[in-house]
């Protein structure tokens, strides 16, 4: 399944947009996140419990750290491969979704 997210040529720099998409009868929540020049989407879970990155506010990048951050354990994830390296999870990765861009939107590919 492909989800459709436009306007992401005015996202700056760690901005994310979120997205929600049907996964195992239920409906789980994405994130595409801008990492310089490049965009980056990833299923919004933690990989140390099963909880949101963000608590629900939509705010996934620590600038000072230039991580993606669970703001509930502190583990730390590389925006660029969604590895965590630093934290309760070390050496666990986001589950990661590919994105085609497409002039001012992108195609982020989930699992149906």
């Amino acid at each position: 399944m492909e989800i459709r997210i436009n306007g992401v040529g005015a996202m700056g720099h760690g901005e994310a947009r979120c997205f929600e998409f049907p996964r195992n009868g239920r409906t789980a929540q994405g994130f595409l996140i801008r990492y310089h020049d490049g965009y980056h989407a990833y299923l919004n879970q933690c990989q140390h419990w099963p909880v949101p990155l963000d608590l629900g506010d939509g705010d996934f990048f620590y600038d000072k750290a230039d991580r993606i951050v669970c703001k509930t354990h502190g583990a730390a994830y590389k925006a660029d491969t969604g590895e965590c390296d630093s934290g309760p999870c070390v050496r666990a990765s986001l589950d990661k979704y590919p994105v085609a861009r497409h002039e001012d939107h992108v195609l982020v590919t989930v699992p149906d």
